[in-house]
């Protein structure tokens, strides 16, 4: 029976002056390792005058100023630089590619169609009757006797005018007023305009009518 292959072990020793405040050394060993199968030769030249060690520990103390994520978003997209990078380079193209990775992936605005000015309308009434409202809460309302003049159910004489003249009077006008839809504002002035109308037909004192 055939056993799986080893996997090959990595082609680095540790380095014993490793900065304590550089990334682990096994990051870096293997981003040279990568930059070295996509650049080929060029990446090598870039360090033929330099001591190799001291170079990747100092590439390990920068990459540590980066969060992982911005590492991994400039090793996975090193096409992107048609050359080997510097290390300040290969910090910017990092740093970029982050940015542009977390814009990409950003919700995008969606386009809200503007409401229709009935739409409007009718939404800016809602809001001043409830607003009205909420003013009016300590003052008298004659909501009481539009609602019952609408109800239709069978009320004593005594009880329909003393709602006919809440109608009528200012605080029914001010009920008109707090309706808080449209419809409701034109049912209820309708109501107080035929009263009128019925008061002074039969010559009934009216409170001031505005």
């Amino acid at each position: 029976m055939s056993t799986p292959a080893q996997q090959p072990q990595d082609d680095w020793a540790p380095d014993p002056a490793w900065p304590v405040q550089a990334v682990p050394q096994k990051w870096v060993e293997r981003l040279f390792a990568t930059m070295s199968a996509t650049y080929g030769a060029r990446f090598a030249d870039l360090w033929r005058v330099s001591d190799i060690s001291q170079v990747k520990r100092q590439w390990g103390i920068e990459l540590a100023k980066l969060t992982a994520s911005q590492i991994k978003a400039g090793r996975e997209n090193l096409m992107n630089l048609v050359r080997s990078p510097t290390l300040p380079e290969f910090i910017a193209h990092c740093r970029q590619s982050r940015a542009d990775a977390v814009a990409h992936t950003a919700p995008q605005l969606v386009h809200e169609p503007r409401t229709t000015p009935e739409a409007a309308a009718a939404g800016l009434a809602k809001v001043m009757g409830a607003a009205r409202a909420v003013l009016r809460r300590d003052q008298p309302s004659a909501d009481w006797a539009f609602r019952m003049l609408l109800n239709g159910a069978q009320r004593s004489h005594e009880a329909l005018r003393c709602a006919r003249d809440a109608v009528t009077s200012p605080a029914g006008k001010e009920a008109v007023e707090a309706c808080e839809t449209p419809e409701k504002r034109e049912q209820y002035r309708a109501l107080r305009q035929r009263v009128i109308d019925d008061y002074r037909m039969r010559g009934i004192r009216l409170w001031s009518v505005a």
